[in-house]
């Protein structure tokens, strides 16, 4: 009996295995979009602010020119080894500083208004007093409440420095427009530190004089504690970085670098929000797309299961007829078995099996040979029937020839039977066979009724021969003899 297969998977499993892809896909697709968007965001952020790097470091390059060359002309000015309060005045309302002050050999600082301060110990002027010229940065002006950036240069008498000349500006709106960063209408945060993390100066509309700046905006949920740690790195072994911040900070990068002609350091930010509308606006492109396809899809689909249910119609019809062909058959052929001559092996098909427990449903050709062999009532049978069904008079014999068939008589269950043994060839390999199919075909009633035949048309035979001797002899008489009672 042939056993029922297992149906092979439907359409429906194949569309949604694909539609489940599709969204897999699209998923995957938005994942690195963000993750693409946030680098080409960071790499852009990070030029920026290479760019602001180098509009500051102009401007304080011009800053320091201006204060140089008015040491200069001072220099070459003097009657004396001191500088009057006039002539503070006069370059302080002249020039494009908040305010210029003169500190003498002693240290002590002298304003355009007449107030003085001590400097020593102050880094401005032990350098000025050394010849150098350079920024310095005062948190705690002794004459006014804000954060100043000083230019300082050394102001030569008689070829001798005799003070030093200094001119400042307000941190906050002296750096305000430095500061001013924007992308795509977005303000972005950028701030102005010293090496250890101070805030010199800011574009945000918050105070943030004299605090941290990691810490500062870890504080505030700008960046988080990895980013920090990451930034803190930069102000400790110097160099420029760009790091892109977790998903619950407000900001969605940020830049860190040195000044490459001072040791003040930038830090600016990038808007989240930025990032979040340039993702939209690619997924959004995406997710129009992905409705394009599964739109297209789902028609596919219908049209297929149109298809498929016309088909499957066509297929019942097909698979009923064929159903009656292989009832048919199995009816004539109770067992199929399939030789494999490449691997000199054979297995029964389609659930069916040998009649005798004591031989496998699969192992080597030679184990089958012999037990076809062996079902053969004659022994001369059951030489010429293994000379036939060798592997070797097989392959020779089918050369032209697509089936072989072989009358046996076969003891079966006790009783003795006839039966055909077909070989049918199923592949060639070069041309020869390579796999058959054998197949038994019971002809037991079949060969007993032409052995029946056989025997009735012998004794007419007999009786015809008899009656034309007589007929045709020189006898008186003829003699009617009933010859069917002898053997």
């Amino acid at each position: 009996m042939i056993n029922p297969k297992k149906k092979p998977p439907t359409g429906k499993f194949y569309a949604f295995f694909l539609f489940t892809a599709m969204v897999i896909a699209f998923y995957w697709y938005t994942a690195q979009n963000t993750e693409r968007i946030e680098i080409l965001n960071r790499d852009y952020a990070a030029d920026s602010a290479r760019q602001t790097l180098i509009r500051i470091d102009e401007e304080f390059e011009n800053a320091q020119d201006q204060i140089n060359t008015y040491t200069y002309f001072l220099g070459q000015s003097l009657k004396e080894p001191t500088v009057s309060i006039q002539t503070l005045r006069e370059m302080e309302e002249n020039s494009l500083f908040d305010a210029i002050c003169f500190t003498d050999a002693s240290g002590m600082n002298h304003a355009s208004d007449g107030r003085t301060s001590d400097a020593t110990g102050k880094d401005y002027y032990t350098q000025g007093m050394k010849g150098k010229s350079g920024i310095y940065v005062t948190f705690n002006s002794s004459f006014t409440d804000e954060i100043m950036i000083r230019f300082y240069s050394p102001v030569y008498y008689d070829n001798r420095i005799t003070g030093v000349l200094w001119g400042a500006y307000k941190a906050e709106e002296y750096l305000a427009d430095m500061l001013a960063v924007s992308y795509f209408g977005e303000a972005a945060d950028a701030f102005l530190c010293m090496p250890d993390q101070t805030i010199i100066a800011d574009s945000t509309p918050q105070e943030y004089e004299e605090q941290k700046i990691a810490e500062t905006l870890v504080r505030d949920g700008v960046i988080d504690r990895k980013t920090a740690d990451a930034v803190s790195g930069i102000f400790e072994k110097g160099g420029e970085g760009a790091f892109i911040c977790d998903a619950d900070s407000k900001t969605d990068n940020i830049c860190v670098m040195y000044l490459p002609k001072s040791r003040y350091v930038l830090v600016q930010t990038f808007p989240k929000s930025v990032t979040q509308n340039m993702i939209q606006a690619a997924n959004r492109a995406g997710t129009i797309l992905e409705v394009i396809l599964v739109g297209l899809f789902a028609a596919y689909i219908i049209l297929l299961l149109k298809q498929n249910r016309k088909e499957k119609k066509l297929l019942e019809q097909e698979n009923r007829e064929m159903g009656y062909i292989i009832g048919g058959v199995t009816t004539l052929f109770s067992r199929f078995a399939l030789i494999d001559f490449e691997t000199d092996t054979y297995q029964y098909l389609a659930g069916t099996g040998p009649e005798d427990s004591g031989i496998a449903d699969r192992g080597s050709y030679k184990e089958l040979s012999v037990y076809l062999c062996s079902i053969l009532l004659e022994e001369s049978d059951r030489q010429d029937f293994s000379a036939f069904i060798s592997k070797e008079q097989i392959i020779t014999a089918m050369e032209g020839h697509n089936d072989l068939r072989y009358e046996c008589h076969v003891l079966r269950d006790g009783s003795a039977e006839w039966e055909h043994v077909n070989i049918i060839c199923l592949e060639r390999k070069d041309g020869k066979a390579s796999k058959v199919l054998f197949t038994r075909q019971n002809i037991t009633e079949v060969k007993e009724k032409e052995l029946r035949v056989q025997a009735e048309m012998s004794v007419a035979n007999r009786k015809e021969r008899q009656y034309r001797i007589a007929i045709t002899s020189n006898a008186f008489c003829t003699y009617d003899f009933n010859l069917t009672g002898f053997d």
